[in-house]
């Protein structure tokens, strides 16, 4: 696809299979949130956590709660991978934590859709993760970082999801020009 058909593809993945992400699959979604762009080139101030251990997951949905996710499966929708980033707490005052999780993010979600995958992303286990310490430091992050933003990740159940386009358009959101 080129990038403006990867764009409009993409989209929410709200239900996936049981199939398995390939390593291959995830080293280069990982590339992908590698070249997102960073403030002030500081790579080191967010930590990548790639969690394809069902058991984890299902506690992380677990304390979340059904409410977090839409059709009752939690707010990661029973998805096989789940990308958690984490930021350093002083980027969290500042925002930089935030705007820097979601560039990486959507470059992984527009490398997902490229590769045929379903991806979202998803806030609801932000808050299980930062209520919850105890299961966040099994996830093996670095002392001084927290949660802040998290993706789904694995093969839709309605791959049409991934094939249909959104109608090119510049009328979506009320847009002003000030010249």
């Amino acid at each position: 696809m080129n990038m403006m058909q990867v764009i409009r593809t993409r989209k929410t993945c709200r239900e996936f299979t049981d199939e398995p992400v390939t390593k291959e699959q995830i080293q280069t979604i990982l590339e992908a949130a590698n070249a997102a762009p960073i403030g002030m080139h500081d790579y080191e101030a967010i930590e990548i956590s790639v969690i394809a251990d069902r058991t984890k997951i299902d506690r992380i949905d677990a304390l979340a709660g059904a409410n977090a996710g839409r059709m009752g499966t939690g707010p990661t929708y029973k998805a096989p991978v789940l990308i958690l980033l984490s930021g350093e707490e002083s980027g969290i005052e500042r925002g930089t934590a935030y705007c820097n999780a979601a560039g990486i993010i959507e470059n992984m979600a527009l490398a997902a859709t490229d590769l045929g995958l379903g991806s979202g992303y998803i806030l609801g286990v932000i808050k299980a993760l930062q209520s919850h310490p105890e299961l966040f430091a099994e996830l093996g992050v670095d002392d001084g970082y927290v949660p802040v933003s998290a993706m789904t990740l694995g093969h839709a159940a309605d791959t049409s999801l991934l094939t249909e386009e959104r109608e090119p358009t510049t009328s979506n959101f009320v847009t002003r020009f000030i010249e």
